[in-house]
């Protein structure tokens, strides 16, 4: 078995069958921020403030030439939360910072404020904790029939 590193980790698994000239190696890909080298037994990085507390948020400036997978790698990488429910809720959290709320389209200079886990909890079941406290006779969220 042998290591490279460049930029991501790549290993090489040979067998002994598969060292021929007709044959080509496996490539395995291992991304930055999902090693398991750097988390615990289940995955989970215990450093990463999402894990230990379930109420933690936090704010990012977005810079320029940032996606939204640098931003989702860097604060969520070892939380052990599935990374498409992270996109969805930052989208959903952050609608004014996407172009039409698709997550490819990220304006440069927005602050984002990055859900927490009990956020992303109460998106996912369709639960809201801070839309309760607005009005419910609000008129722009009735339907008007005009006419017979």
């Amino acid at each position: 078995m042998k290591s490279l590193t460049l930029g991501v980790a790549v290993l090489l698994l040979l067998s002994p069958q598969m060292v021929t000239a007709q044959s080509a190696p496996i490539v395995v890909l291992e991304y930055p921020g999902y090693s398991s080298s750097h988390s615990g037994p289940s995955g989970l990085n215990p450093d990463n403030p999402f894990v230990s507390d379930p109420n933690y948020t936090v704010r990012h400036r977005v810079q320029p030439d940032e996606t939204l997978s640098h931003i989702i790698t860097e604060h969520y990488a070892g939380s052990g939360l599935d990374l498409s429910v992270v996109q969805m809720a930052i989208v959903k959290t952050n609608s004014s910072a996407f172009v039409r709320g698709n997550p490819n389209f990220l304006y440069a200079d927005k602050l984002l404020r990055l859900p927490s886990l009990n956020e992303m909890k109460n998106l996912v079941l369709g639960s809201s904790g801070q839309q309760d406290s607005a009005p419910i006779n609000n008129r722009q969220d009735e339907i008007y029939f005009i006419g017979g």
